[in-house]
């Protein structure tokens, strides 16, 4: 149940490409919007394969559907998060807390214990990526807005991974499980931003689809590496490596959103990087 070097190098691709997808969602004045077009569009691109994937088989529909209920209260919580604090507040509360998170749970409930060197290198990965937030923390006039939101994301983050880390063990395709999750998991945040937006959502999607499409490609990407790994290896492994996202979000962010960067941050690089290798 360990990943392979190749693997291993494919959770960090889908690594950069959630942090890339999230960085979208920060585009412009309405996050909502740009996270309910790039998800709808992911939907809509997983539409296109379901002719060659199966159903997943009936022992994996009680997990499938736990995960669609938590990404609902997952887009909910980020978003919350992205309206009150920066992306390089929020983002790394919430993913870093998901590893510790995962690796409790996934051992109480599910039995996969972790070696000690397997468990420091989580702590280590954790670690750095929350230290990217602490000189965040008490910046904004609600500080502790996006400090709780984002630790609802990452409760979220942990309660979607073990549905899914679960459910495509037992699915028999695991593909069709990655592409009827994402299939199934657009409608519902659709609905919920006509319900917040009005008739306005769909003049807004006709006029930034492309920007939604790259997003959606991206996200249905990453997220269906790190299911296909968690089938491979224990749910806490794929996680910790797949939170990396949080250090190239942080450089995304300072690059490209023009949010500070500080230098002392290229000790939480450091850390990360000390946790990956010890869990591999």
């Amino acid at each position: 149940m360990t990943l392979s070097l190749e693997w291993t190098l494919l959770v960090l691709l889908a690594a950069v490409m959630h942090a890339a997808w999230n960085v979208l969602v920060k585009f412009g004045d309405d996050a909502l919007v740009n996270m309910t077009l790039i998800m709808g569009m992911a939907g809509l691109i997983a539409l296109f394969f379901t002719p060659f994937v199966s159903f997943p088989d009936p022992e994996s529909w009680i997990f499938l559907l736990g995960s669609l209920v938590t990404h609902i209260g997952y887009y909910i919580f980020l978003l919350f998060g992205y309206r009150y604090g920066d992306l390089s507040l929020v983002y790394p509360i919430a993913r870093g807390s998901a590893p510790l998170l995962v690796g409790a749970t996934s051992w109480m409930f599910v039995g996969e214990a972790l070696s000690t060197t397997e468990i420091l290198g989580v702590a280590a990965i954790s670690a750095g990526i929350f230290s990217l937030a602490i000189d965040r923390a008490t910046e904004r006039e609600h500080k502790w807005r996006p400090v709780i939101f984002g630790l609802l994301t990452g409760l979220t983050i942990m309660a979607y991974t073990l549905c899914d880390g679960q459910g495509v063990r037992v699915a028999g395709d695991k593909y069709g499980y990655i592409v009827w999750l994402f299939v199934l998991d657009a409608p519902g945040l659709v609905l919920i931003a006509y319900w917040r937006r009005g008739p306005v959502l769909f003049s807004l999607v006709a006029r930034h689809w492309k920007v939604g499409a790259i997003g959606g490609a991206l996200s249905m990407a990453a997220y269906g590496i790190a299911i296909y790994a968690m089938s491979q290896a224990f749910m806490a492994h794929v996680a910790a490596l797949r939170e990396t996202s949080v250090i190239f979000a942080a450089i995304f962010s300072a690059v490209i959103l023009k949010e500070r960067f500080h230098p002392r941050r290229y000790a939480a690089v450091a850390m990360v990087a000390l946790g990956a290798v010890l869990l591999h």
